[in-house]
């Protein structure tokens, strides 16, 4: 990391303007020049891990985390601990275990607060973070051998929810599910045939346990067609509320799971300004002094390094984006 020297915010400004610098460019200029980053020092991963609790805002999202990850803990538990009360009530025996993988090649669908949740776990676990890291390379080369099959999960979602979760969308998700199944792409916290996670994974992974023969689960076996699964969520469940309410609108919950965590951990701020472009919730983020250097020290290494870089944002949060966008010029 090189730091350059800058001008005390006392002299005139240097653009000419004849204001002290304080009064006139700083905030604009000198956050941008203080940190610069090369090929050998930029870490996206170690940078966005160092900002991402800083300053006040940082302290409501780290505490937003720090509840996230207690209520999914606590919420897992009771839905297992439900399960097991009723397979046993029923006279039947949960044959999910510890070295048992097949279900986890499916679509994980999860919410932003879920991923932030992991994201803060990754962040207190850091060989778990590696292996995650290193995993993922691997799994998003066998997704882009099926190139645009996250875009049909993301739009068959949105259409659901604007449907009102109507019998013929849900069917389409469903199929979209089993196809993707069968591709058996092995989910990148999986190590050694375990969740890297398991305490905080996603509901959608700890609400099904399978009560037939573990085989049964194989889309690929005959038998596929007698796999019984038992369903379980709280009643009235509903995450906490995000760390800034210009997340709260926006429809995020079938969002797939590693693509985002992984994001969150690459691009950290930035990635989540390119989900939600509100200016109160970018100025909140920049508030603080070091997050802010950091931030322009990262844009200014991708505009010189990648002319082309962007955050992607799939087209169904696009349609978000710009209903906000157009709520924002009307106020």
């Amino acid at each position: 990391m090189e730091r350059k020297k800058s001008i005390s915010r006392n002299e005139l400004c240097s653009c000419g303007s004849g204001k002290k610098y304080k009064n006139c460019c700083y905030g604009k200029e000198e956050t941008a020049e203080e940190i610069k980053f090369d090929n050998k020092t930029f870490d996206p991963f170690t940078l966005n891990k160092e900002i991402a609790y800083l300053g006040e805002f940082g302290k409501i999202r780290k505490n937003f985390c720090i509840a996230q990850e207690k209520q999914l803990k606590d919420i897992n538990e009771f839905i297992y601990q439900q399960q097991l009360q009723e397979a046993t009530n029923d006279g039947k025996t949960i044959s999910c275990h510890r070295g048992c993988s097949m279900c986890c090649s499916q679509y994980i669908p999860a919410s932003l607060q879920e991923c932030e949740a992991i994201v803060y776990y990754l962040y207190n676990h850091e060989r778990k973070m590696s292996s995650f890291i290193k995993n993922y390379k691997k799994w998003k080369n066998r997704l882009d051998e099926h190139e645009g099959i996250l875009d049909e999960f993301q739009q068959a979602y949105a259409e659901l929810f604007e449907s009102g979760f109507d019998s013929e969308k849900r069917l389409i998700l469903e199929e979209l599910g089993a196809r993707y199944a069968k591709l058996k792409i092995a989910c990148p916290f999986l190590k050694d045939d375990a969740c890297m996670i398991y305490d905080i994974r996603p509901l959608v992974c700890s609400c099904q346990v399978a009560v037939t023969p573990p085989e049964y689960c194989d889309p690929e076996n005959p038998d596929s067609i007698k796999q019984e699964l038992m369903l379980m969520l709280p009643e009235n469940l509903q995450f906490i509320p995000f760390y800034h309410e210009s997340f709260n609108d926006m429809n995020l919950s079938g969002i797939c799971m590693p693509y985002v965590v992984y994001n969150l951990l690459e691009g950290g701020y930035l990635y989540l300004t390119a989900l939600n472009s509100k200016k109160e919730f970018t100025g909140e983020v920049t508030k603080d002094e070091q997050v802010k250097k950091i931030l322009d020290a990262q844009l200014d290494y991708y505009e010189e390094n990648d002319p082309d870089f962007e955050y992607e944002v799939y087209e169904s949060d696009v349609e978000t984006l710009e209903a906000q966008a157009d709520n924002q010029s009307e106020e």
